[in-house]
């Protein structure tokens, strides 16, 4: 006699199967954090140490380290913006896990591209490199988040598919940054390309000021829940 599913022992299965695409991205963002870190080589002295040399050596180190902080946190907040968007997301679909995936191929570029702009940190070509592949990763970012809101996939909760936080403007922030930063960088600015980064910040606040709270308050007002 054929087992026939129970509607509770799919949705156990569409849960279990959810949390392994979950797990699986969690991995995949942990490794390439965890490889910024190993780009960055112990210094070899080759001649007489001393406290000067050893010193040196540190100061050579600099730009990898800046880079790395800079790759650390680029990685770090799309892992966040992953989590607050996969939060609202109680079944999955073909298009969705090939959607994530693509998504994830930028993500495991990061570590090299980051240590190629660290080891050449006043050459265009690698900061070019690096800026595309955020870029790349914002516009995944996107799509991941536009595909997840629409209502017909049936992916989230109806109320859910209208909440702030699955709003696609927030990630295009960081694009519209990143591609002010390759235009630079590809006129020959490269110290103003990478301080254009700075404007990610300010940017930020004014979206959290004048879209995302005043979208919050009304998905709170409309659906008398706390987000």
């Amino acid at each position: 006699m054929s087992h026939v599913d129970t509607p509770l022992e799919h949705d156990d299965r569409m849960e279990f199967q959810l949390e392994r695409l979950i797990l699986f991205t969690d991995a995949v963002f942990a490794i390439a954090i965890t490889l910024l870190v190993i780009e960055i080589k112990v210094p070899e002295l080759h001649h007489v140490q001393s406290e000067r040399a050893v010193m040196i050596a540190t100061l050579n180190l600099l730009p990898k380290f800046i880079g790395f902080l800079v790759a650390f946190f680029v990685i770090a907040i799309y892992w966040t913006a992953h989590h607050r968007v996969f939060r609202f997301v109680h079944r999955y679909t073909t298009g969705l896990i090939w959607l994530n995936i693509v998504f994830l191929l930028s993500i495991v570029l990061m570590p090299f591209t980051a240590a190629f702009q660290g080891d050449y940190p006043t050459m265009k070509t690698p900061w070019i490199l690096y800026a595309c592949c955020v870029i790349f990763t914002g516009l995944m970012q996107v799509r991941l988040q536009v595909y997840i809101r629409n209502p017909a996939r049936g992916l989230t909760l109806r109320h859910h598919s209208t909440h702030p936080d699955l709003d696609p403007f927030r990630p295009l922030i960081s694009v519209l940054i990143f591609s002010l930063s390759l235009v630079l960088s590809a006129v020959g600015f490269i110290l103003a390309a990478k301080f254009t980064l700075l404007l990610i910040w300010p940017f930020m606040v004014l979206y959290n000021r004048y879209r995302y709270r005043p979208l919050l308050r009304a998905y709170e007002q409309r659906f008398g829940v706390a987000a």
